[in-house]
């Protein structure tokens, strides 16, 4: 993982340990901009680019998500100091022309003002810097099939399937639309494959088929040594499941901190290196 610069000038918790599905794998922490009320600021390393400096996500707890509101550290520690103990808010596309966020914002307004060429490039660029980023991989499905961009539509609906509700979703509409798109002779995406065995209703029944075939999905992308689609899945798959009751958990033989300990490991097969940020202190990044 890549060292950003003006660490030092942040607080990271070092002792932090991924033991929950929530907040993802590559997430780091630090004190700074946190208010006390359990949201907190921290690095990230979007999956597939740990070789490129973090970016700077904040927790929503109550809600589960997490948005990636900076490019970087530095461009956090300028709107920290700008605020002046008042809340870090997102910045804007002139504050921080890289921000996921204020691109993801950005682009709705440009939809709603009928100016999808402005909206798709917004996404595109949000989508370049963290690609599991679900809520702008959902918002760009629906605007490259309204411009007829099939190929394009359909890997983008793949990516939103397998991305974490901890960045956005439901991705209802990309599901639906992706059945309805017949599947080529040969083709290996086993979410294409099995789309229309999913359904995306999650919680209060005692069985749900949708496991099963997620599971199945993330064993054939590490079968074909495909680990960012991999680790993408294994992150959404361990939050959906987290949200589901113990005994829920136990009939479909989930147990966080073994899942937790796989995801690490295959991790450590992508090109860039292991997501655990326990490795950053040891890499000599304290």
């Amino acid at each position: 993982m890549q060292r950003p610069a003006n660490l030092a000038h942040i607080s990271v918790e070092q002792d932090w340990q991924h033991t929950t599905p929530y907040p993802p794998l590559g997430f780091a922490p630090f004190f700074e901009g946190a208010l006390g009320n359990g949201d907190t600021f921290g690095l990230y390393w979007p999956i597939g680019r740990e070789g490129a400096e973090p970016i700077v996500v904040e927790t929503w707890h109550d809600e589960w998500r997490i948005q990636p509101h900076f490019s970087s550290l530095t461009a956090f520690l300028q709107a920290h100091a700008a605020a002046e103990d008042e809340y870090v808010a997102t910045p804007s596309l002139a504050d921080d022309p890289a921000s996921p966020r204020a691109a993801f914002l950005a682009a709705k307004e440009h939809i709603a003002q009928r100016n999808p060429d402005e909206a798709i490039a917004l996404l595109e660029a949000a989508l370049a810097i963290v690609p599991e980023y679900t809520d702008a991989l959902v918002l760009l499905h629906g605007q490259y099939v309204r411009a007829g961009r099939t190929d394009a539509a359909v890997k983008v609906a793949i990516q939103a399937i397998i991305s974490p509700p901890s960045f956005g979703g439901p991705p209802f509409k990309a599901l639906q639309w992706l059945r309805t798109q017949p599947v080529p002779d040969g083709e290996l995406d086993p979410i294409w494959r099995a789309c229309g065995q999913l359904s995306f209703n999650f919680g209060g029944n005692k069985e749900n088929a949708d496991y099963p075939v997620l599971l199945a999905a993330m064993e054939s992308y590490l079968e074909h040594g495909n680990y960012r689609c991999a680790s993408t899945l294994m992150q959404t798959y361990a939050e959906l499941m987290s949200a589901e009751t113990v005994s829920f958990q136990e009939r479909y033989a989930f147990e966080p901190a073994a899942f937790i300990a796989r995801q690490i490991a295959v991790s450590a097969r992508l090109p860039q290196g292991s997501r655990d940020p326990a490795a950053l202190w040891l890499s000599g990044m304290a």
